[in-house]
């Protein structure tokens, strides 16, 4: 395994609920995040999880995770990442975590129209990740725990 993140053992009791197929932690950073995909990877393929789905996965954890990266911690300032992933039938079920700042406003940002039909020296640079995350995710859910973000949803693609 990858130096800088590590695979976290989930014991459950009778009643707690079952552990989460993948749980990873990982420190905030570009690199990490790279490793992070990649393991999640291929742990997906172990699940069974069809290659379209993962494609999706990865782009949505990515935008997710290099969000926290960008936005959550100021710079200097170090933190880790938490991913779990469930395979339920309804699809995969994910929780995002970190200790990092609080989303403005405590709220998912809201999805930005872009005039995409601008001279390609006038498009945006940027603002187009939560509006992505929305549009390939299912009951997405964003709250803050005491000192922790939590960011829940499912892949509107992934059918197990």
């Amino acid at each position: 395994m990858p130096d800088g993140y590590f695979l976290t053992p989930m014991h459950g009791t009778p009643n707690t609920p079952a552990p989460p197929d993948i749980h990873l932690v990982f420190p905030a950073t570009e690199m990490s995040v790279r490793r992070a995909l990649l393991s999640l990877r291929a742990s997906l393929k172990a699940l069974a999880i069809n290659e379209l789905a993962i494609g999706f996965v990865e782009i949505i954890l990515a935008e997710v995770a290099n969000n926290i990266v960008e936005h959550a911690y100021p710079l200097n300032e170090s933190g880790t990442v938490t991913l779990s992933c469930s395979k339920a039938e309804q699809g995969l079920r994910f929780e995002v975590s970190d200790r990092g700042k609080i989303l403005p406003g405590g709220v998912i940002p809201p999805t930005k129209d872009h005039d995409l039909d601008a001279e390609i020296n006038h498009l945006p640079e940027g603002g187009f990740g939560w509006g992505l995350i929305r549009d390939m995710t299912s009951m997405l859910m964003y709250k803050r725990d005491e000192d922790r973000n939590i960011l829940r949803f499912r892949d509107a693609f992934a059918k197990v």
